[in-house]
């Protein structure tokens, strides 16, 4: 198998195309699973800044195969030398996100090109105007953990990426395109996630795309804890929303949603829900509006919030109603969905200032570079670890064949040892003090090296299991059962795997599987055709 991280992201091709593709995710996996024969497992990760697809893919995908890319046509347009330098020379805001990618890891693919192409497609954009960042192999899995760890966000560091990959893993469970070794990518990149938070200060800075906008926020009004808070929308920041502004001091907290959610989500977070046709008045009392939708267009208009603008700015009006407020406070609205809930032309309104995510990400601070060092070590380690484990498990097909094989001879021994009617069987092997067992049909141990030839014997009740199951002894020896030999068979079995095995692990992680492949093929004529991981 192959692993592939195809992504777009804050950075390249920038936020605006990310929140189209955001757009179509949901169905994303099914539909690529559906048009690639060659994936075989996809997990659609898709935030506020970034879309990346996870791909498993065999290996023989990229050869440009008609059954492998079936029903996606292909550009045939490289991707421009500019992009390719942008996506893997980080500048200030690349070095901030730890991106480690090579340009011989950039080139674009069959592969790469049929799912860009399909994702464009579904997101409305040009024919061949889409460039995804490609990474394959290795760099890909290394990528992945950097992703989860935070150290390739908009706000490198954020705690709420590790939950966000789990998520997705879930719902590709869920969809039916989570492979198994997607599985152990993304358990992988959840490990090097707990270890960066437990072993480094990052995400104990309270670094978040919610905390940074919050905090952005926060510069334009009075002290938050004689605020008050409207926040539009249910969607994946509200929550966050809610323990941000929370941290911050600002309990009076309102909650509003178009789609009916606000009292489920107000009783669930302890706060006031507002009607469906009580908008206008939420915003009025609010001095800060949070909006976290993302879903359509967007819900508040120029139409929408001038009027309330006007109100709270005229002598008397809704801008007075305490006296420790002044009739000229601005009404601050924050954007944090991806696909814009705030229209544009708000941000012109006399008395509101708008932010959004353009804003957040502008107002990024640098994460402290001792910290960011330490985390990035923490993920280079976990992925070597990583790629150590996998190489280790290439050797697999050799093993399970050598179990295979070994099973069928055990299965062999078990089958002489079962009762066969009409024939007297008895022990093959001398005793152990010496004496000669009587062998098949009767000839001892001696004869038959002497090319005695067997006896016949009538057939009787006595002779369909002499001694094994009727009589505990036989020439005084104790006698075992059928099941305790098979038993024995298949432990002596284990037993003299379990060398073959760990050495053939041994052999996979230090790049020795091909000689090792050969000499146990040769000693046990196996026939294995294994399959190469990248």
């Amino acid at each position: 198998m192959t692993t592939h991280l195809l992504s777009a992201d804050h950075r390249l091709p920038g936020l605006d195309v990310v929140a189209r593709l955001g757009a179509v995710a949901p169905g994303l996996g099914p539909a690529l699973m559906a048009a690639v024969p060659a994936l075989r497992g996809i997990v659609v990760l898709s935030t506020c800044n970034r879309l990346a697809l996870l791909l498993d893919a065999d290996s023989w995908a990229d050869t440009g195969c008609p059954a492998a890319l079936d029903t996606v046509t292909l550009h045939s347009g490289l991707v421009p030398a500019a992009a390719t330098q942008a996506a893997t020379e980080p500048g200030a805001a690349g070095a901030e996100a730890g991106t480690e990618t090579g340009a011989e890891h950039q080139a674009p693919s069959d592969l790469g090109r049929a799912v860009s192409d399909l994702l464009a497609e579904r997101a409305g954009l040009a024919p061949g105007s889409l460039h995804l960042t490609h990474l394959a192999g290795a760099p890909a899995r290394r990528e992945m953990l950097a992703i989860a760890a935070g150290l390739s966000s908009m706000v490198v560091g954020e705690s709420q990426i590790v939950g966000q990959v789990r998520r997705a893993a879930e719902t590709a469970e869920a969809e039916g395109t989570l492979s198994p070794d997607l599985v152990r990518v993304v358990e992988r990149a959840s490990a090097a996630a707990r270890r960066v938070a437990h072993e480094t200060e990052l995400s104990g800075q309270g670094r978040s795309v919610v905390a940074v906008g919050v905090e952005q926020a926060a510069r334009h009004l009075p002290p938050l804890e004689g605020c008050r808070a409207l926040i539009v929308g249910t969607g994946s920041y509200a929550g966050a929303t809610v323990a941000a502004l929370r941290a911050r001091g600002l309990t009076d907290i309102a909650v509003y949603s178009a789609s009916n959610r606000a009292e489920t989500f107000a009783a669930g977070h302890d706060l006031r829900p507002v009607p469906a046709d009580a908008l206008g008045r939420a915003m009025s009392r609010a001095d800060l509006v949070v909006t976290c939708r993302g879903v359509g267009g967007p819900v508040l208009t120029a139409d929408v919030v001038a009027p309330v603008a006007a109100e709270r700015l005229r002598p008397g009006g809704s801008a007075s109603r305490d006296a420790d407020r002044t009739a000229t406070r601005p009404l601050v609205i924050l954007d944090l969905a991806l696909t814009r809930d705030v229209d544009e032309t708000v941000g012109a309104l006399p008395g509101v200032i708008h932010l959004d995510l353009a804003g957040v990400r502008d107002a990024v601070p640098a994460a402290e570079a001792q910290q960011v060092a330490a985390a990035r070590a923490i993920v280079e380690a976990e992925a070597a670890d990583f790629e150590c484990t996998l190489a280790g498990r290439a050797m697999d097909p050799l093993i399970t064949a050598l179990r295979a094989q070994v099973g069928r001879v055990v299965a062999e021994e078990v089958a002489r040892l079962r009762p066969q009617p009409a024939r007297r069987l008895a022990l093959a092997v001398p005793a152990v003090d010496g004496r000669a067992g009587t062998g098949v049909n009767g000839v001892n141990s001696a004869d038959a090296a002497a090319g005695a030839c067997p006896r016949s014997h009538a057939a009787s009740p006595a002779d369909v299991e002499p001694g094994l199951e009727s009589h505990p002894e036989a020439d005084g020896e104790p006698m075992v059962s059928l099941a305790q030999a098979e038993r024995a068979l298949n432990h002596l079995a284990a037993r003299l795997l379990h060398q073959p095995t760990v050495m053939a692990r041994r052999a996979g992680q230090e790049g020795r599987e091909e000689a090792y492949r050969q000499a146990l093929e040769l000693v046990w004529g196996l026939e294995t055709a294994g399959e190469s991981l990248d």
